[in-house]
Formats: C-alpha cells, sequence, structure tokens
C-alpha cells in the first residue's frame, strides 16, 4: 500500500534559478543533483520542515502529449499570512489578492514560481 507521496517533480527551464527561487523563498535545501543518460539535469529539494521532496528537471526532451509541468504543489505552513506577505514581498506574481479561507476553514493562496509554476500555500 501507499504509504505517502515520495516526490513531486516538475519541469524547468533554468534549474539554477529555480533551486535558488525554492531555497530563497520557499527554505528548500537541495539534497542532490545529477544528470540523466538522457542529457536532463535534476535536483531533488527537501524542506527542512519534512514531507514530501521536490525533483526539478531542466532539459528533459522526452515530452509526451499531456505532460505538463505540474498543476500544483502545495506547502503546508502554520502561518498563511506571514508566508503571503514574505511571498509577495519576494516579488513571485501573485495569483490570489489575499489568502483564502475555505468552508473548512483551511486558508491558501496561489502563486507561480519562476517558470510559471502554479504554487500553493496551505493550512492544515
Amino acid at each position: 500500500m501507499i504509504r505517502s507521496i515520495h516526490h513531486v517533480a516538475a519541469r524547468v527551464t533554468d534549474l539554477e534559478r529555480s533551486i535558488a527561487f525554492y531555497a530563497d523563498v520557499l527554505g528548500f535545501v537541495t539534497r542532490g543533483r545529477a544528470t540523466l543518460a538522457s542529457g536532463a539535469r535534476i535536483a531533488f529539494l527537501a524542506h527542512p520542515g519534512g514531507g514530501c521532496e521536490l525533483e526539478l528537471i531542466a532539459g528533459l526532451h522526452d515530452h509526451h502529449p499531456g505532460d505538463g509541468l505540474v498543476h500544483h504543489v502545495a506547502f503546508l505552513v502554520d502561518d498563511v499570512d506571514a508566508a503571503f506577505a514574505r511571498i509577495a514581498a519576494a516579488g513571485a506574481t501573485m495569483l490570489d489578492a489575499a489568502p483564502e479561507t475555505l468552508a473548512s476553514g483551511r486558508r491558501l493562496f496561489s502563486f507561480r514560481g519562476p517558470d510559471g509554476e502554479r504554487l500553493q500555500i496551505t493550512s492544515a
């Protein structure tokens, strides 16, 4: 049986720029890098708080119909408002004017990463 999500992979155009964004804006650290036989370069990033890893892939040329970046990757935080302020101040393209509160009480907002990937910050 599945125990948890291991990693989410996202295509990026500039691996170094994306690593810097995820490190500087979201606090991720690089756990490993590799170059695949195809020539694509990958990096695995992890957050000190735990959870699944994020794999960034640059230079992947075997694109298949239906492949995409990912719809979104959601990151769990304790303080949605503080995260919103920090990410907006970092210059990220915000998709929401303010955090939204769902009927369940969960709060969230979305923004774009450096390659236009949709990222989301959410409370539990």
